[in-house]
């Protein structure tokens, strides 16, 4: 059973700049589709809950095709 997401999004930063803010789908996945693969920096994903509350944060080296943040 995928993580439950509902009201979920995720903003993805390159140093200080937002690059994108996005929602997660129904079975947990969110998509940055303005981002071209590998990446050339590295890149800081902050996951909001469904209240707007600061979930997670990750930093994504650069070189990366996928990332998965679990749990």
């Amino acid at each position: 059973m995928p993580f439950s997401t509902p009201g979920f999004f995720a903003r993805i930063f390159a140093g200080n700049r937002l690059i994108s803010t996005r929602s997660f789908d129904r079975f947990g996945v969110v998509r940055f589709n303005n981002i071209s693969t590998l990446t050339n920096v590295a890149l800081t994903i902050q996951i909001f809950n469904s209240n707007g509350v600061l979930f997670r944060t990750r930093r994504v080296p650069a070189g990366v095709e996928a990332f998965a943040v679990i749990g």
